[in-house]
């Protein structure tokens, strides 16, 4: 995994210059691919954007996926794909292979293989929404066989799941359910947890009830984005718990951030709440 994740972000740090503003990223991860560990703190400050980590053992060997959004810098998308391609190249990446792909969120979109020799095969998928450069990828061992739901996985980039960017500050917690995120606070008086469930032909389509434990405070549905969401704030002895739950694009979303119950939300924790009501879609 540290070669897959080292390779993106070489790859975020030359093409992406650092400006603040990360958002969430949009990307449905397989069955038994597990959150894994974030880049370092300094590599996180660095980038300054959303950059995920999953990954999963298949006899024996590992397979990882990553999905990023990061500032486009200004630049348009044919010259940073050029500038990855002459990248790669000069890094030692061989079979090279670019080629324009389907649309991805009514924007075009790029493919890009390459593999580093006896090191990681890589396939990656670039597409560009308004200025922001949106990259999925999937690495490997060169001499075992691709995982189809992994590849499969890279043309949910901008419109699978959501993946929050999380507070600033605050530490994903890894090994996690790919179809969950959890983060602490610095302190580890706080966190924030998403779950995420798939919605079946049928299935209800209420947003899921505030199932904590506490007192509830306030309780009421608001507009978020193009949508509507379940809020919900309660309290215990110790704890303030705020609930958002929603629907989007046949997902279903639970958030819950907990907090002292003496202590000042934080702003950033809170739009993480409900970050999943954010539409991807080229302007």
């Amino acid at each position: 995994m540290a070669g897959h994740s080292g390779a993106l972000l070489a790859l975020a740090l030359v093409l992406v210059p650092a400006v603040a503003g990360a958002e969430g990223v949009d990307f449905t991860v397989p069955e038994n691919y597990q959150v894994a560990p974030s880049p370092t703190a300094a590599a996180r400050t660095e980038v300054r954007g959303v950059f995920r980590d999953w990954d999963r053992r298949i006899e024996g060997v590992r397979h990882s996926l990553v999905a990023s959004n990061s500032p486009s810098g200004g630049r348009d998308l044919p010259s940073i794909i050029e500038a990855t391609v002459a990248g790669i190249k000069a890094r030692g990446g061989i079979d090279v292979v670019r080629a324009d792909a389907g649309p991805l969120c009514g924007a075009p979109s790029v493919r890009i293989g390459y593999t580093y020799a006896d090191r990681l095969k890589f396939a990656f998928r670039y597409v560009m929404i308004g200025d922001r450069l949106l990259i999925a990828s999937y690495a490997h061992p060169p001499k075992v066989a691709d995982d189809p739901a992994a590849l499969a996985a890279l043309e949910t980039l901008c419109s699978g799941m959501h993946q929050p960017a999380g507070p600033p500050g605050w530490d994903l917690i890894a090994p996690f359910p790919g179809f969950g995120s959890a983060w602490l606070s610095a302190d580890l008086h706080s966190s924030l947890i998403q779950m995420v469930s798939t919605l079946k032909p049928g299935d209800d389509v209420t947003p899921a009830p505030f199932k904590g434990k506490g007192t509830v405070t306030s309780e009421l549905s608001e507009p978020c984005g193009a949508m509507t969401v379940w809020r919900v704030t309660a309290t215990n002895d110790e704890k303030t718990i705020e609930w958002a739950a929603g629907v989007v694009r046949g997902f279903s979303y639970a958030n819950a951030y907990s907090r002292p119950a003496a202590a000042a939300p934080d702003p950033a924790a809170l739009a993480s709440l409900t970050s999943f009501c954010a539409e991807t879609a080229a302007r």
